[in-house]
This record gives structure tokens, sequence and C-alpha cells, in this order.
């Protein structure tokens, strides 16, 4: 490659891989290297990168998919990556532009904030409104059963936004609590068990090994059982009326995972939420306002489940297995997660120095007592 091409693509600020249409990467800059783990001579591994590559090269249209990428050491949380494939220098290959996507995230946030809230409450409000006329003039009891369905439904909407701005850019959520994620996992399927059978459904859980014996994390037990009612509850509102679920806990080296199994949990509102396509798509899909009301409520939802998620060190993400797509709420275990800022490094500090000089005046006085 020319010396100047090389310099100009290592300096990108996006990760850049030119990649053939077999898959072998004929040059990466180090930003992907650092993402990805992927060298000039090394192949994807990514199968949905891989199926994006090819179907940029066969039809010369540019895609966009997200992809988990390579944890930035041991304990870390898998990062979430971007990746926009374009069409390459031949009709042959391809170049992958790779950002994180939180990075993305973070820019379209509010944007995307304030049209779930046009779209979630604007509507509501206004049928709200004339339920409350209707009431007061007819006062029989089906304006009154009407008006108090949409009374629920706004004040759970509205409960979700609370609790989203609570939560959003604060660290006071995160506590040191030692949580046991299995009977964590029931009592929220306890709270969301009424629905399930009002749907007819039914849940089986199961978990990789003793669960006596499955490692336990540290956080906020309140907000993490806030996030497996979420998920679960949209998990069940995603199923078939009659169908079942599939929980799984799995013990993942110093990680835990909750899997739902072929679960439709979010998949509307990650829809909704894909940066660049959210105009575009919800002009073409022609959904009902009831479905699109849904997705916006399950959207904010979502964001409230990433937001804790990710204070605990974790993330939400999507697994396919056999064409199954699974749903996986990804959480570290062990040593409470904190994030690198200064005033928690200097708090840290201090206990660990506290704890340091406790064991060493313990060790003294053993010395001194003994003859």
């Amino acid at each position: 490659m020319h010396a100047t091409l090389s310099e100009l693509l290592e300096n990108l600020q996006p990760g850049m891989l030119w990649v053939s249409r077999d898959g072998l990467v004929r040059f990466s800059n180090a930003q992907a290297a650092a993402k990805m783990r992927l060298n000039s001579g090394s192949r994807l591994q990514e199968p949905t990168l891989i199926n994006a590559v090819n179907g940029t090269v066969i039809e010369q249209t540019s895609r966009t998919v997200t992809i988990c990428g390579q944890p930035t050491g041991p304990g870390e949380p898998v990062p979430e990556l971007r990746c926009k494939v374009l069409p390459g220098l031949s009709r042959d290959d391809a170049m992958v532009l790779v950002t994180d996507s939180a990075d993305e995230h973070a820019v379209v946030g509010f944007d995307n904030l304030m049209m779930v809230i046009r779209s979630d409450l604007r509507d509501p409000l206004s049928a709200l409104t004339q339920s409350l006329v209707m009431a007061r003039n007819d006062r029989d009891v089906h304006s009154l059963d009407t008006l108090c369905d949409q009374v629920d439904e706004v004040v759970q909407v509205l409960s979700k936004l609370i609790d989203l701005a609570s939560v959003w850019g604060s660290e006071s959520l995160v506590g040191n609590d030692r949580i046991e994620l299995w009977p964590l996992l029931q009592q929220a399927w306890a709270m969301v068990e009424p629905l399930a059978r009002a749907r007819n459904l039914k849940a089986r859980f199961s978990a990789q090994g003793p669960k006596t014996q499955l490692a336990a994390i540290y956080g906020s037990e309140h907000w993490l059982k806030r996030v497996f009612v979420e998920c679960l509850e949209a998990a069940v509102r995603a199923a078939r009326p009659g169908g079942s679920l599939e929980i799984e806990h799995r013990q993942m080296g110093p990680r835990a995972l909750i899997v739902l199994r072929d679960s439709g949990a979010f998949v509307a509102a990650r829809e909704e939420s894909t940066p660049m396509e959210t105009v575009s798509s919800s002009k073409g899909r022609g959904k009902s306002e009831a479905g699109a009301r849904l997705a916006s409520r399950d959207l904010i939802g979502l964001k409230l489940c990433q937001q804790i998620v990710a204070q605990h060190g974790g993330q939400l993400r999507e697994e396919h297995d056999d064409g199954q797509r699974n749903f996986l709420i990804d959480l570290p275990t062990g040593a409470p997660f904190r994030n690198e800022a200064v005033d928690m490094d200097i708090a840290q500090a201090q206990v660990y120095a506290r704890d340091l000089a406790a064991l060493m005046a313990r060790r003294r006085d053993n010395r001194a007592a003994k003859p």
C-alpha cells in the first residue's frame, strides 16, 4: 500500500478495516485493531459482519450492523460496535468504519428521548383529556373504566421517564449489595407472572451448574431487580399467547449471563432506536398507533435497563444461535464495578488504606500478645 494512503487510513478517527469478500483483512488501522483484535492478514470471524461485507460487495450498497467487540481487559464488559460497511476500491472488497455504539448513541440520545416523549405522551394525554370530559358528562361505568386504563398507561410511562432521569449520568444508584442473581430473578418473575398468566404463558428457568455455586455480583439489588422485571415483562409482551419462555443463567468465567432464549424482548424498541433509521423506518412500517406507542414505551424501558446495566459494568446484547434470537443481560461478577472517575478512585483508595491500617494494627497486637 502507498505510504500516503496508509498514513491517511491510520489517522482516521473511527476504526477502519479494508477487507476482501472472503473476509481477509487487507488493512486494519490502530483503532480497529484495538476494538476488534484484527490485524492485517487476519480474517473476519463475526458472522453478522461477514454477511454484511458479502452483501455490500454483491449489491454495491452500504450497510450498517452492530456487533460485539473485544473487551479492553480481563473482566471488562464486551463493547458494542457499530460497523458501517461501504463498497471498497474494487468490486471484490469493502471498507468497514467501526465506532463505539455508546458514542453514537450519546449523539442521538437526546433526540431519541424527545421522540419517545412526543410519541408516547402526546396522544395518550390527548385521549386522557377526552376521556375526562366524557366521564364528567356521562358518568357511566364504561367511561370510568376507559379513563382508569388511560390514566394507568400514562402513569406507567411517566414513572419510567422519572426513573430514567434518576439514573441518567448518575452513579448514585450503584451500591455495594452482594446479589445472588438466581433468587433475584425468581423475585422479578413473581412480579411479572400475573401478566404471563393473563397471556397463558409458561416459563422454564434453568441454570448451568448447581444454583448454590453461582457467582454473586455487587451493585444495587433494587435497580437490578428493576432491570429483570422490565426485560421479563418485555419478553412476555413479545411472546405469542399460549407459548413458553426459556430463561437461562449462564456462568461464563468472570461474567454472569441471564439469557432469554428465542425472545423478542425489546426488538421493536431496538429497531426504533437505531440511529439514521428512525424516521425512514417509521414511515415504511405502517404500524398501528397502539403498536407505535408500545414500541415507544419499550424504548424507555430499554434505555433505562441499558443505563442501569452499564453502571454495573455490564451490557444488554443479542446472540444469534441456530436461528434463535436470544436476549442477554451480561453482568460482571466479583468486586463492585466502578467507573474510573477520580473521586471514586480516591474514595476507594481511602477505604483500602483504612483496611490495610487496621490489618497491620491487628498484626502488631498479635505479635505483642505472644510471649
